[in-house]
């Protein structure tokens, strides 16, 4: 699935999503640096110089960058990207087969069969393409055990602690997949509690003091990086307001993605917001199987805290608007009473359906042992027939969902400026190199350079998560506001046209190289328009470029 990143290291990046394929090798070659040189990993000024980064704000995954230091010091943040997603998918499948054959059912088979859909699940693969966070899930099956263990009786502070570290860890990976998973886990205790309150009530008092010890342990860990996180350098108050209601659609459930075997661009276009967020397509046949086992096991408690679960978050990821084939249905949906309130003002709702996913996960599960345990009491023909079916309904419903290759496009080849560390030359401590265009989500070869040279140089701009300038609400926006110099450096990249080069042209440029403390310009020789861009910056600094190792570089006098 992921060979076409292997085949090209240097050059492949996803179709789709270039800009998070970048993003985070910036941040695990960031990561890298905190491992080798015990740099302040939470807030930067190497990204949007001068002010900053703050990296708790955004998703800096220090959980996998700091281990994997190693690897991107000896061959670059591509190879542990490509790494990192082999591992994370992977590992998030072994880790629910653990858990469903240990905890879940008796045949490891019906547990591999479940591990495999929640680690290669048509939303997983959508996020393959760019979120190495989110296909990075093999914490969570832990979480959920170690949380369902506080209710035995004894070792509550061992558990609570255990627990404890378990949450600050998936913390350090992706903070938002540790609140869905506990919101997932609150909506199946509940639920599993009020299905035999009775049954459970000697349970209660040991999983409250487990799980006091995880709360104080987790907050004392993570008190400092959270206030960093939410009150300090560059913070801001929920998601950029161009994602805030990206929700499913009540359609996408029973449809294919585009990444799997059974589905199509086409079908998944209609029923989307985006290649990288298709969360919820789980297929009819999955649905189907997962009524049949609730039907076979509804006397089972967990059956009904399973279904309760899945049903709440099928629900909330609808959003505030309910749409079915894009078509708006007048009717809000239970999002509506949510999405303003602290923390929830930075979920975007469509990716609460991934909850869903090991929840269809276990009641496969539960509804094949089921069939099976009842095949063994049988004799020979009946017992046979029982498991080829039970085998053919499995892989009816998963075989459609198996995942297709990522698809990928190649970029220019990094030049000798970077591979040869000739940037040294132009770029000194606590000043940027300014890159034309201006680096932001759309142009990518500075942050992709600074990474491939180990954050050697800072850059002005850059693709991430700050706080807008206006507005009282302060809401993130992508990329830093929007500058003179850098409305300039864009127009002329996409259109090719010259703007007139005034005295107060070059004053707004003069100064926008002040403020960003600017060391050198930088034209990478394979930007689109570069000939125009050339004599454009040329023009502003009256000073003819150097040529060097593929890049025209401008020094500031």
């Amino acid at each position: 699935m992921t060979g076409r990143f292997w085949v090209d290291l240097g050059q492949a990046t996803p179709a789709v999503n270039p800009q998070d394929h970048v993003f985070f090798q910036w941040v695990l070659a960031h990561g890298a640096q905190v491992a080798e040189h015990g740099i302040y990993p939470f807030t930067t000024k190497a990204l949007n110089m001068p002010d900053g980064v703050n990296l708790m704000a955004n998703t800096s995954v220090l959980g996998l960058g700091i281990p994997t230091s190693w690897m991107t010091l000896l061959w670059g943040p591509q190879t542990t990207f490509a790494f990192l997603l082999v591992i994370g998918l992977a590992g998030t499948a072994f880790g629910w087969y653990w858990v469903f054959s240990r905890h879940l059912v008796d045949n490891r088979l019906v547990a591999f069969a479940a591990g495999a859909l929640c680690g290669f699940a048509p939303g997983l693969i959508s996020h393959a393409q760019g979120h190495i966070n989110w296909t990075a899930q093999f914490v969570v099956p832990w979480l959920v055990v170690a949380t369902i263990k506080l209710a035995r009786p004894g070792h509550a502070i061992k558990r609570g602690i255990w627990l404890g570290l378990l949450v600050t860890y998936q913390a350090f990976v992706n903070e938002e997949v540790l609140l869905y998973t506990a919101l997932g886990l609150l909506i199946f205790v509940l639920a599993y509690t009020l299905a035999k309150p009775k049954a459970i009530k000697t349970q209660i008092p040991s999983f409250l003091g487990g799980l006091a010890v995880a709360v104080v342990l987790a907050a004392l860990l993570l008190g400092y990086p959270l206030w960093v996180q939410f009150f300090g350098p560059q913070s801001y108050q929920g998601v950029p307001t161009a994602v805030k209601d990206v929700s499913t659609d009540l359609a996408a459930y029973p449809a294919f993605a585009r990444l799997s075997i059974a589905g199509s661009t086409a079908g998944a276009e209609n029923l989307t917001q985006g290649p990288a967020e298709e969360n919820s397509f789980l297929g009819w046949p999955l649905l189907i199987m997962c009524l049949i086992a609730v039907g076979l096991t509804w006397r089972r408690k967990v059956t009904w805290a399973l279904l309760v679960t899945g049903l709440v978050f099928v629900a909330l990821s609808l959003g505030p608007n309910i749409t079915v084939n894009r078509d708006d249905t007048g009717v809000d949906g239970p999002w509506r009473w949510l999405e303003n309130l602290p923390i929830f003002n930075s979920v975007v709702p469509t990716r609460l359906s991934l909850i869903v996913v090991p929840v269809a996960a276990a009641l496969l599960a539960l509804g094949a042992d089921q069939i099976l345990t009842f095949a063994r009491s049988r004799r020979p023909p009946t017992a046979i027939a029982l498991r080829v079916v039970t085998a053919a309904a499995i892989l009816g419903a998963l075989v459609p969902l198996a995942p297709r290759q990522i698809p990928t496009t190649d970029v220019p080849e990094t030049p000798a400026f970077v591979t040869q560390g000739l940037w040294r030359d132009y770029a000194s401590d606590g000043r940027s190199l300014v890159f034309v265009p201006v680096t932001d989500n759309i142009y990518l070869d500075g942050m992709r350079w600074a990474a491939q040279a180990q954050i050697g140089f800072a850059i002005a701009g850059g693709y991430f998560l700050g706080p807008a300038t206006e507005g009282d609400d302060n809401r993130a926006i992508f990329n830093a506001p929007t500058r003179f110099t850098g409305a300039l450096f864009d127009q002329t990249a996409r259109s090719g046209d010259l703007p007139p080069v005034t005295d107060e042209t070059r004053a707004k440029f003069q100064d926008d190289l002040a403020f960003w403390r600017a060391d050198a310009l930088v034209l990478p020789q394979t930007e689109t328009n570069a000939g125009q861009l050339r004599f454009l910056v040329t023009e502003l600094t009256g000073e003819i470029p150097d040529d060097v190792g593929g890049a025209w570089v401008w020094r500031v006098r």
